[in-house]
């Protein structure tokens, strides 16, 4: 089984499309859609009724939290249905999440034995297209800054949503972390986080190049860039002290 993970925000405009792209599309397995619709203030609600299906799971809040509780939300639904060998894609509701790309994804994790793979905007042959600039500068600093302060073999986009797991390797990190350790953040770091914990198991990432198309969204970002910028220096500091207890604690418990 496939599963995918839509986190949906006020996006009437796009999630249609999404759901009818993912249904349409050949990804040698059966398919389940877990849409976590958090506080949705537009149509989406609406529209997720009318997509309804075997395929398609909507779990939902009242009002909106955050992204972190959302991925939260989401991948424990995912990690307690799922069974061994099954895989989880993440994507954005938004169409910007080329869903071609995706059994290329999931080929790098069943046939060349990878943990995660990240469609990955830095790789040679990844770009990005109609982004705003700020956005763009702010996306580059970010990114440099994961590198610098926690490097991951083969990573160079730590910010992207866009990535797909071996269920494996999300249980593996709920014991250390728990369903409520997992992702402790709130913001759009929140996807940093959760790759930079999976991280410290040593799972096997690979990327591959991703054309991000900032033109085929509609509807305005969601996303507030001098919060998320000052959630990026939190972040830092709170993972920093976490890499240390969990060092100092596998060195007095080795494997």
């Amino acid at each position: 089984m496939i599963y995918f993970l839509l986190p949906v925000f006020n996006e009437e405009a796009n999630i249609a499309s999404v759901i009818s792209g993912l249904r349409a599309g050949q990804f040698n397995g059966d398919i389940k859609i877990v849409a976590v619709n958090d506080g949705s203030t537009d149509r989406t609600d609406a529209i997720l009724k009318e997509l309804s299906g075997p395929d398609l799971i909507v779990l939902g809040t009242r009002v909106n939290l955050n992204i972190g509780a959302v991925f939260s939300t989401g991948i424990i639904y995912v990690a307690a249905q799922a069974q061994a060998g099954d895989l989880l894609v993440i994507l954005e509701s938004d169409q910007t999440s080329a869903i071609d790309l995706i059994p290329l994804m999931l080929d790098e994790i069943r046939h060349k034995g990878k943990d995660i793979v990240i469609a990955s905007r830095y790789l040679h042959g990844g770009a990005y297209k109609n982004f705003p600039w700020a956005r763009l500068l702010f996306s580059h600093l970010a990114n440099r800054m994961m590198r610098h302060y926690f490097p991951i073999p083969n990573v160079f986009d730590y910010t992207i949503f866009f990535r797909a797991y071996r269920i494996s390797s999300l249980r593996a990190a709920l014991p250390y972390f728990g369903d409520a350790g997992l992702i402790q953040t709130h913001g759009f770091v929140a996807n940093a986080e959760l790759l930079i914990k999976l991280s410290l198991l040593a799972p096997k990432v690979a990327e591959i190049p991703f054309v991000y198309d900032y033109g085929v969204k509609r509807g305005a970002s969601k996303i507030n860039v001098l919060r998320t910028i000052n959630e990026y220096f939190v972040l830092v500091a709170y993972l920093r002290r976490l890499i240390r207890k969990f060092r100092s604690h596998q060195a007095r418990h080795p494997a």
